[in-house]
């Protein structure tokens, strides 16, 4: 959503996030949080002092795939974590940095640790 402010007679324009979240930016990559950069920042901390071997952002778990009804093409079910952690020993983990734990997070949870049962997931 966009804000519009007068003040002395000028418009200016700033983008107001839906859960009151602020897009921070670390070596050039935006988060939609402060807190996902900040658990950005600790696990970067982590992996130069050799406990963390890789991070990837962004991971995807595809929890239903797309498939199609009388011709009309349905889109996958697709859930993002917010990190996916390599440890040094090799043990894989999952991270969600939540602010905000909506019904569609929620439910994409449940369908997340159905399908992968064996999963190391953590939220922050």
């Amino acid at each position: 959503d966009l804000v519009r402010s007068r003040g002395l007679g000028d418009v200016y324009k700033r983008q107001v996030l839906k859960y009151g979240n602020a897009i921070t930016e670390v070596d050039g990559i935006r988060f939609d949080s402060r807190k996902e950069a900040k658990y950005y920042e600790d696990l970067l901390w982590q992996q130069r002092t050799g406990a963390v071997k890789s991070i990837e952002l962004q991971p995807e778990f595809v929890l239903q795939p797309a498939y199609e009804v009388a011709g009309k093409k349905i889109r996958p079910i697709i859930y993002k974590a917010d990190f996916k952690v390599t440890e040094a020993s090799g043990h894989v983990y999952y991270v969600d940095t939540k602010g905000m734990r909506t019904q569609v997070y929620m439910i994409k949870k449940k369908m997340l640790l159905y399908k992968y049962p064996d999963i190391d997931f953590r939220e922050v």
